[in-house]
């Protein structure tokens, strides 16, 4: 074994990457503790899990994302546009943005909820009586979403294809796309890092 650069620090072997060990799997992704709620993606994106590095990274995002929503809102915590309701925001909205990426017509995350709580809810009772309450918030902000999603992502196609290649997306159009569409400055981002793109921030915090 490589003895590592800083020994004696935190190893990070969570719960999961202790699973993945024990399991035999390449990545936390694949575990018993994760898998289920993937397969429960494939159904709902009608796509199989392995057939596309795209459609993969999509199905772990929405599939991670929604548990860790689904936590928070069991344990009280509802979007915002404020601390910790604003976390659970950009989480949900990220997974949504990936939903929307597999080609999803219909909303994804609230239906993923009874395969976490069949998964989950004997070790977190939270989880099944707080469901109603956690698969209608994550319908209600998707719906909502998805109307922002399809707007902003049009615009910002179309900004886009007046910059050359690669070029940073103007602060203007990034605000624009915010204050006038309703998309975060974070989620733009996140579309554009994909691309190898970035965000003027300057021009847009101006």
């Amino acid at each position: 074994m490589t003895p590592l650069p800083k020994p004696s620090i935190d190893t990070g072997l969570g719960l999961e990457r202790m699973a993945s060990v024990i399991q035999g799997t390449k990545t936390n992704f694949k575990t018993d503790l994760i898998y289920p709620i993937i397969r429960r993606t494939e159904a709902l994106a009608e796509k199989p899990y392995g057939s596309s590095e795209a459609d993969d990274v999509a199905m772990k995002v929405i599939a991670d994302h929604s548990r860790a929503a689904a936590f928070l809102i069991g344990d009280g915590v509802l979007p915002s546009n404020e601390g910790r309701g604003y976390v659970l925001r950009r989480i949900m909205r990220r997974a949504m943005r990936h939903a929307h990426l597999l080609g999803a017509k219909d909303p994804v995350m609230n239906r993923l909820v009874p395969a976490l709580v069949q998964q989950m809810g004997a070790a977190y009772p939270e989880l099944g009586q707080g469901q109603r309450l956690i698969e209608e918030t994550l319908l209600n902000e998707e719906v909502r979403f998805k109307q922002t999603l399809d707007r902003g992502l049009k615009l910002l196609d179309e900004e886009l294809s007046h910059l050359p290649e690669g070029a940073a997306l103007p602060g203007q159009a990034a605000f624009k796309l915010y204050d006038t569409f309703g998309f975060p400055l974070d989620l733009t981002q996140d579309a554009l890092r994909e691309q190898g793109r970035s965000v003027d921030t300057a021009g847009f915090d101006a």
